[in-house]
């Protein structure tokens, strides 16, 4: 059993690192485009990529966790069924929405939900083409995930976000081709990632399709709900922002949404490396109070990096970058979303650690209900905020949606796997990140004083958390057991 966890880690770990190496790739989109495109051409390729996030969700008819839920390691020919069976599921409804979204471009460009204006339609007809490529490799990739390949997995994943931001540094700084020249980029990228994948797309059956794809549907489709929730949590804002403000103003808050990096990159690592730790320690003794001082060593680590980046990024945008500052100073008026923002992922990261007793109950039947208000209340919530605060009411109902998530599963989770955390520690954890930040940011930015600061901020932050018994080697040491060098060398991970 501890050989299996062990690969189990092994694998999410190469999963986990790859994921980070290509969103910071990504992220070096962000000053490219504000650069080289407009606040409104920004706010347009938002808008376009969250109605792609949204139609991908029906692309897939939930085919893909059906397909790795029907794959037998033992059983290649039922594998091989179930395969061929997912594919051309996705392939027929892929290019049936396809055919349909570029016939009616014209109208689809005008929605409320992208609003794109002249020369609209000819963008949404390359854009069509990007979920459908997407979904084409959708169930190829799930196949290399059964088949235990997360280095070829990986190395595929980094490939195509390699030639995507090569791409869109070609067409958009010697091209000049604006927003075309994103979608392009992505158009072409994606075709060359499934040309790379076409040996491994074999339709040879044993068992017709119809045979198959039933039970497929049975099991896929009522995934589609909680996956279209998620979707909403994570993007349904700057779809609800284009129709209450301007592409301008959405283009501004994406570009500034996207500088709260840091926090979203370590709340994704954590989740990596967390939920095989958990999992193999569900049989421990003191595994309870381990999930507890974890969550306060969260706190504390997001905490240091909130400061960090909330109190340099104003200087790190000033940077010289391609095309002249690392982000174009039309943006700077919106860096006060940041924080915000940032507070919004730890959230995130909190439901992440509350997920872990319902896991190791299974009784994850929970997690699409807590998601699902999430999706509500950020809807409502940049209903009403948005049009009293602008791009500062869309971060806050982030905020407010993940906190909401937290509270339903929080409820649910104490009456099944109660924890008993520290709430003292991560009030104190979270009031020492607030008072050090608003201390650190009332002298002026560009004064000697603001500077040093800043500077200040992060050890004096340090110190107190230290002095307050926030900070402990116990608490160092359950972080080092999430690493997987210390998390081999034995089944047990007793606490002190």
């Amino acid at each position: 059993m501890s050989s299996k966890l062990r690969s189990l880690a092994s694998d999410t770990l190469v999963y986990g690192v790859s994921t980070v190496a290509g969103r910071f790739l990504t992220f070096l989109l962000t000053p490219l485009y504000t650069n080289y495109l407009t606040a409104s051409e920004i706010g347009d390729v938002t808008a376009i990529y969250a109605a792609i996030a949204f139609i991908a969700v029906v692309y897939s008819l939930g085919l893909e966790p059906a397909y790795m839920r029907f794959f037998e390691q033992d059983n290649e020919q039922r594998s091989q069924s179930a395969f061929r069976a997912a594919f051309l599921g996705v392939a027929l409804v892929g290019t049936l929405i396809t055919i349909v979204t570029i016939v009616t471009a014209e109208s689809v460009s005008a929605s409320p939900f992208l609003q794109l204006g002249k020369g609209g339609s000819r963008l949404v007809q390359i854009a069509a083409f990007i979920p459908l490529l997407d979904a084409l490799v959708l169930i190829p990739y799930a196949r290399l995930r059964m088949m235990r390949q997360p280095g070829q997995f990986a190395l595929m994943r980094l490939l195509g976000i390699v030639i995507n931001v090569a791409l869109n540094a070609y067409f958009l700084i010697w091209l000049d081709m604006h927003i075309e020249g994103v979608l392009w980029a992505s158009v072409i990228t994606n075709v060359l990632v499934f040309l790379v994948f076409v040996p491994l797309v074999s339709l040879k059956a044993a068992e017709p399709v119809w045979g198959i794809i039933k039970g497929m549907l049975r099991f896929g489709l009522p995934t589609v709900p909680a996956s279209f929730s998620s979707i909403v949590v994570m993007v349904a804002d700057r779809t609800v922002m284009l129709m209450l403000t301007s592409s301008a103003t959405l283009g501004l808050y994406q570009t500034n949404f996207r500088l709260a990096l840091p926090v979203m990159m370590f709340v994704t690592v954590f989740e990596y490396a967390f939920k095989p730790f958990y999992l193999q320690h569900r049989a421990d003794d003191d595994v309870r109070l381990l999930l507890s001082r974890i969550l306060t060593l969260f706190t504390a680590v997001c905490g240091l990096i909130f400061l960090v980046t909330a109190l340099f990024m104003p200087y790190a945008v000033q940077l010289p970058f391609v095309g002249g500052k690392f982000i174009n100073p039309l943006y700077w008026k919106g860096l006060v979303i940041i924080p915000v923002v940032m507070l919004a992922y730890y959230f995130n990261g909190v439901y992440i650690n509350l997920a872990a007793g319902l896991h190791i109950t299974m009784r994850t039947w929970w997690l699409p209900i807590s998601t699902g208000v999430a999706a509500i209340v950020n809807v409502v919530a940049m209903l009403v905020l948005v049009p009293q605060m602008d791009i500062m009411g869309a971060a806050w109902a982030k905020v407010i949606a993940y906190a909401a998530s937290v509270i339903v599963l929080s409820v649910y989770a104490r009456r099944v796997y109660p924890v008993q955390y520290d709430y003292k520690k991560l009030v104190i954890t979270l009031l020492t990140t607030g008072v050090v930040y608003g201390l650190a940011v009332i002298p002026e930015l560009a004064s000697i004083t603001g500077i040093i600061a800043r500077v200040a901020a992060v050890p004096v932050f340090i110190l107190v958390l230290a002095a307050v018994g926030v900070i402990r080697k116990s608490l160092i040491t359950s972080a080092l057991a999430l690493l997987p060098g210390r998390r081999n060398h034995g089944t047990k991970q007793h606490v002190r």
